[in-house]
């Protein structure tokens, strides 16, 4: 089992998340959270350098009480040097923790290295449990600051940041594929897609829109096409993508209004689209109710006062 220790801005999304990647690599036979700690009974591949919205996952080892805690770590071999990292999740933990449990793991022979251990030995404190495991993956936050929008050639505002793009492209649960956003802007999903090795298309309404979108992709050194169309009348034949993901045009942002049509038309074009059992993500800053397709989650995402994303994930049956 592996458990995750996830992000504190939108555990909802970071849930969602793990479980489309889960069942996108393997068999997600059952799940459990507990504050911001979810763990996975998983059958798969390891899909670690798909997440965006987790921090750390550790192979589980066991889950006790506090009180239970250096008996586990009597149980625990390690060969070579150790490391033992204890974080409260929602609580402070005990400052001397660390080094009680590590003096156990030294009587049995290993060194220590905080630097560069051959083991991490992880524990998530949370209210109810103590989580034991080794460390498999841990978040490199630099690269979704490497990757901000204003450090593309073509940029506007109210993009999408590459983590959330990221995190939206793994709602469609593809593993490998082709990968639709139908009104690319600035190309964020497109990126985030790409650099996961999916093959990606896009469309725009506007033409400077779409050639914009291409430059980033090119900045980037992604393949991708892109081209200018209505996401009303797309021309693409029916069951061509294993996965859509798109951001509305927020109205009070767009050039112009669209027509009132806009919805209705374009959901059941990506409908068309979309090949059979397969999910698209949509981005709005509207609340929506009426889908042409199943919806497999309702999330949101506060950006601030006067503006909140909806998300809604669709499959197609």
């Amino acid at each position: 089992m592996i458990s995750f220790l996830l992000s504190g801005d939108n555990p909802e999304i970071a849930i969602a998340e793990i479980l489309s990647l889960a069942e996108a690599y393997g068999r997600l036979k059952g799940y459990w959270t507990d504050e911001r700690i979810l763990t996975i009974d998983f059958e798969g591949e390891e899909f670690f350098h798909r997440v965006a919205f987790s921090h750390e996952a550790i192979e589980l080892h066991r889950i006790c009480k506090t009180s239970e805690l250096e008996n586990v770590f009597s149980d625990i071999k390690v060969n070579g040097s150790f490391c033992v990292r204890v974080s409260g999740i929602g609580l402070k933990s005990d400052s001397n923790l660390e080094k009680r449990l590590g003096a156990i793991l030294l009587k049995k022979g290993g060194h220590v290295d905080l630097q560069n251990p051959d083991t991490l030995v992880r524990v998530y404190l949370t209210k109810k449990n103590c989580y034991v495991g080794f460390l498999k993956f841990k978040q490199d936050k630099k690269q979704f600051l490497q990757r901000r929008p204003d450090k593309r050639p073509f940029f506007m505002p109210v993009v999408i940041l590459p983590k959330l793009a990221k995190a939206l492209v793994n709602l469609t649960s593809v593993k490998n594929g082709k990968i639709l956003d139908p009104m690319c802007g600035t190309g964020s999903f497109l990126i985030e897609a790409g650099l996961m090795g999916l093959e990606i298309y896009g469309m725009d309404y506007y033409e400077d829109i779409a050639k914009g979108c291409k430059e980033n992709l090119n900045f980037m050194k992604l393949n991708g096409e892109v081209l200018r169309g209505d996401v009303r009348d797309m021309p693409f034949k029916d069951n061509s993508f294993d996965g859509i993901v798109t951001d509305y045009p927020y109205f009070r942002a767009t050039r112009k209004s669209r027509n009132e049509d806009l919805y209705e038309r374009s959901l059941l074009e990506i409908k068309r689209v979309l090949k059979k059992g397969c999910r698209a993500v949509i981005v709005t800053n509207i609340e929506l109710k009426d889908f042409p397709m199943e919806v497999v989650y309702r999330l949101s995402q506060r950006v601030h006062g006067s503006l909140t994303r909806r998300i809604y994930v669709l499959r197609k049956t």
